[in-house]
Formats: C-alpha cells, structure tokens, sequence
C-alpha cells in the first residue's frame, strides 16, 4: 500500500475517529461485505461502509440482518441503517448497534432509489421529507454515535437548501452528496456543479460521490469544488486497487496500470479469502463482485459467462490458473 505525501490527500476527523486518509469506500447493497471491504483497505481506502442494514431488522433480532455488520479489522467501519422514518426506531437500532458492536459511526441511508425501498418509505424516499430527515439525524446523535447522512440532489426535484441546512442543525458530522435525483437512479450524469452550492450551505464534513471514475476526477474535487473528500462506488467494484492508484498519482503524476495478470490475482486472492473467511465453498453471493472485477478484460464476454456458472473456489481457479486461453 502505498504512503501518501500530498497534501490534497489528509486524515478526516470526525469527533473522536481519526480516519486515515479522505478516499472513501461507498455502501452498496450486495457487494461491501467485509472481505471486500478489507481488499479495499489494503490498498488504501481510508474509511468503509457495511451493505445497508434494516431498522426493522435489527429491531426484530434479525440473524441475518445482524450478519451485515461485522467491523473491518481495523475496527474503522461505518454501518448505513435505512428505515421508514421512525426517530425512535432508528435510535434502538443505533443504541443496540453502538453496544453490541462498539461502532463509532452510523450513516443514514437517505439516497437509495430502489423501488423495493421506495415502497418501505426509506433510503431516498425521505427526500421529499427534510424535517423527518432532520429527526432521525437528532435521534441518532441521542445515542452518541458520530452520525453521517448519503443524501442525493433531491427525490424530482432538487431541494438541498432545504435538507442540508436542516441535517446541519440536526447536528450531523458528515454529508455525503450524490448530485442525482433519485428518479435518475443511475442515469445521466451527476451534476458535479451542485458541489459548489453544497459547500455554501454547510460548514460540516463534506464528501463528495458520483461518477468519479480516475484520479483525476478525485483530483477535480478536491482542488476545484472544496469538498473534504471522496466516495467511490461502481468503480471500486471494478478496479479495487483504485485507491491505490489514486495515492500513487498525488504522490508522483503517474497513473499506474496494473496488468491483467495482477487483477488476476487478486481475483483469486479475494475468493479464497471469502471462502476462508465465510466457511463456506459456494462462491455464488459474491459471483457480482467477480462480474464488475473482470468487465475490462481481454474476451471478458466469454470469461463473465463462465463466472456466471461457477459455484466454488475452485471453478474459478478453473478459469483463472489452470487455463491460459483468456489471458
């Protein structure tokens, strides 16, 4: 992993975390469990977020609810709840969450455009409800939990002089801005100007997601829009060793390749460690993660159709080791 020099990259500060650099690890439903989030670690990523996790699930004792949150070992971690909005329900979860767990930071799930959340008047649902949003943020604080929110520009509408100023007053120590609405879902492009209206409206942490895709997109941010970090979501899925090449180009101008080979074996790495990790033989939760890590290769058609049949570790060492034809 590599050191870094420039200033441009710097520890974030939130109340008692000292989080180790301003290149963050986004919360995606599916895809952030721990050994993913622990690949993403060691090459760089200063701070990560488990998959969302239910109020209600974790209310009701949920096993599997509860199997999402699982710190990184680092003890470092972030752990996003989304829920109906519910102040008291949310602030049991955080409480049972904070003591059960001893996580620090709890993120609020106000972006999410999933219809299946949507209809659970959560993630970016609340959107349309500013003041709920701010109530939820208080009650969290209750608990004295370090709390953060992921908001998007506005559910049809943008309305982030209207939630932004209300999430500060609620007392939230770090927003993370995707400037889409939610009925963009991913669509379009995000609309990085609303970054500069962002800063005006709060003096609190400010980190910056959606679309960043190179260094030199993190870059862009952090010299021209005063955002105090990053976030960074499908790419990672991609290209894991982002962070790393983020790092490398602060320090000395040079945007790094890493060969196919290495992807390679960091591919294997990362399943075996899953597999170890979980106990388990059966590679298929993770079969996504493999889809998005193998896109840009050499007849990654063909290489993405056999991952899409491989059951265990050693299906993808199949298609990865003992055979050379796509590589």
């Amino acid at each position: 992993m590599a050191v870094i020099t420039s200033s441009l990259l710097h520890p974030v500060v939130l109340s008692s975390l000292q989080i180790k650099n301003n290149l963050f690890l986004a919360p995606m439903a599916g895809y952030t469990n721990k050994v993913f989030r622990e690949l993403v670690k060691s090459f760089g990523a200063g701070l990560t977020f488990t998959e969302m996790v239910s109020v209600e699930g974790i209310l009701r004792d949920n096993k599997k609810t509860f199997k999402y949150i699982d710190p990184d070992s680092d003890g470092i971690t972030g752990v996003q709840l989304f829920g109906p909005p519910e102040p008291q329900n949310f602030y049991k979860a955080a409480l049972m969450i904070k003591n059960t767990f001893n996580i620090e930071l709890i993120d609020i799930n106000f972006g999410c455009p999933v219809r299946k959340v949507l209809k659970g008047k959560a993630g970016a649902f609340l959107l349309n409800y500013p003041e709920k949003m701010a109530d939820i943020v208080k009650a969290l604080k209750d608990t004295g939990v370090i709390v953060s929110a992921k908001i998007r520009s506005g559910f049809n509408t943008i309305n982030i002089e209207k939630t932004i100023p209300l999430l500060e007053k609620a007392g939230v120590d770090m927003i993370t801005f995707h400037p889409r609405l939610a009925t963009q879902f991913y669509t379009g492009k995000a609309d990085w100007s609303l970054f500069k209206i962002a800063r005006k409206l709060t003096g609190k942490t400010l980190i910056a997601n959606g679309d960043i895709k190179s260094p030199l997109d993190v870059e862009h941010f952090l010299v021209n829009y005063g955002v105090d970090g990053v976030m960074i979501g499908r790419k990672a899925l991609e290209a894991p060793y982002i962070f790393e090449i983020i790092i490398e180009y602060f320090n000395n101008g040079i945007i790094r390749q890493f060969s196919f080979e290495k992807i390679k074996e960091i591919i294997i790495e990362f399943v075996r460690s899953y597999c170890e990790y979980y106990r388990t033989e059966s590679i298929i939760s993770i079969r996504s993660i493999l889809m998005f890590m193998t896109k840009n290769f050499p007849y990654s058609r063909e290489i993405r159709a056999r991952i899409g049949k491989a059951v265990n570790y050693k299906d993808i060492e199949e298609i990865f080791v003992k055979e050379k034809i796509f590589l």
